[in-house]
């Protein structure tokens, strides 16, 4: 096969495959994205047997701003871990619903993510690992988001 075939058949076969492998954690576990605790939204989405297991952990790095963020609709955060694990989910009590993002990994994934996420008001937010022994890790940090309410003239 020469090579512009092999291209084409790749990129004809890719959106396809990425459907085959993903998890869609939206129809699997409804109820997680509904739950407005953090607590609910993790025992949805893991269990309740599962998340008795959870332990904080400093192999864990979440890096959230520091000082005042000003900018509630983009919040960047970074998730780092050592850890080999199945899966990642990020989590905050700021919102309306708590659980942000899951993120399937295998064991070969390096952790490393960066995204923004959205608060309306100041709160925590909580990165949580699926390790491959099975139990569950967390770590935190507090984001403080300057919220500015509409004001009157007052005229």
């Amino acid at each position: 096969m020469n090579r512009r075939h092999f291209l084409v058949f790749g990129f004809c076969i890719f959106p396809y495959a990425a459907e085959v492998f993903a998890v869609d954690y939206r129809k699997r576990n409804p109820l997680a994205w509904k739950a407005s605790s953090i607590n609910d939204a993790a025992m949805e989405l893991y269990g309740r047997e599962k998340f008795a297991t959870i332990q904080k952990s400093t192999a864990i790095e979440l890096i959230v701003p520091r000082g005042i963020v000003r900018d509630p609709e983009n919040i960047p955060i970074t998730i780092r871990s050592s850890l080999k694990a199945k899966n990642l989910a990020i989590f905050q009590d700021a919102n309306p619903k708590s659980l942000v993002a899951v993120f399937d990994i295998n064991e070969e994934s390096v952790i490393e993510y960066e995204l923004p996420i959205r608060m309306e008001f100041k709160g925590t937010v909580f990165a949580v690992l699926e390790g491959l022994d099975g139990k569950l890790y967390y770590t935190r940090e507090y984001i403080e988001v300057l919220h500015l309410s509409c004001m009157g003239s007052g005229e």
